[in-house]
């Protein structure tokens, strides 16, 4: 007892049981396996947004190099070593003792260049995990190369005011390659004749599913968006794992792609 009279307590002080502990334990794994996969849905949202930014900025430039250059497009292509000379990137032809291409001179070689406010970051997204700068790709049907496509029906513009339902045509897209950088425009597709569309995937350049099983897209008009895939096989084939024949039969994706492309017929 004190001086007060009061008995005190001499016993140890009160602690965590190890049953406490073990719940306290389950509860934190209960609400992080909760919150974490909303982080993460959160947090690819917010790289899909810089990315449609990345691509405004990118399609704002190419229409200020048409508007300056008497409604003439910049090539889609990708060379640094033939004509035109207006190429939007040159990093040429991935082939031995090509050690110009894949590296920030490349895209500073690129016509639209001074048009982005030589912002290097405006050509990389935050989603692509690859060491490449480049994650975009301009579509084939704005001014891209023909003498690898002879066959297929994809008009190709190459005046600004020449482009037709504009909202409808893609200009920049959320591209991928297996090889250090992508090479040539965007044109995924075979297309010929009378025959039914067919998925091409290269390993210079492919359609990516970095976006939460999609991608994202610009229009010659002027607008973004995100496209989100409604084919589980596009998915497969945005990440090599199927081949683009299985890929193709009845596949609405497919269906809009070439929409995209070649635009919806009257």
């Amino acid at each position: 007892m004190d001086r007060n009279g009061i008995r005190q307590s001499r016993g140890a002080p009160h602690g965590f049981t190890l049953m406490e502990l073990l719940v306290v334990i389950s509860i934190i794994c209960l609400l992080m396996s909760i919150t974490l996969p909303s982080l993460t849905r959160a947090r690819e949202q917010g790289k899909r947004i810089v990315c449609l930014s990345n691509m405004r900025n990118l399609t704002q430039s190419w229409m200020m190099y048409a508007l300056e250059n008497d409604d003439r497009l910049c090539s889609a292509d990708t060379d640094w070593d033939v004509p035109p000379d207006c190429h939007w990137v040159a990093d040429g032809h991935n082939m031995p003792g090509n050690n110009f291409g894949g590296t920030p001179e490349a895209i500073r070689a690129g016509i639209l260049w001074p048009y982005t406010g030589e912002a290097l970051d405006l050509y990389k997204c935050r989603s692509d995990i690859s060491e490449r700068l480049r994650s975009y790709a301009i579509s084939r049907a704005m001014n891209g190369q023909t003498f690898s496509f002879e066959s297929d029906k994809i008009k190709v513009f190459h005046m600004w005011s020449e482009v037709t339902r504009a909202s409808e045509r893609l200009v920049f897209v959320d591209a991928g390659c297996r090889v250090p950088w992508i090479e040539g425009p965007f044109c995924p597709i075979k297309l010929v004749d009378d025959a039914e569309p067919q998925w091409r995937s290269t390993e210079f350049c492919n359609l990516t599913a970095r976006h939460s099983d999609g991608c994202n897209t610009s229009h010659a008009d002027g607008h973004c968006e995100y496209w989100r895939y409604r084919d589980p096989r596009t998915i497969l084939l945005g990440n090599y794992e199927i081949d683009p024949v299985d890929a193709s039969e009845y596949n609405p994706d497919l269906e809009h792609l070439v929409e995209l492309l070649e635009g919806k017929r009257e």
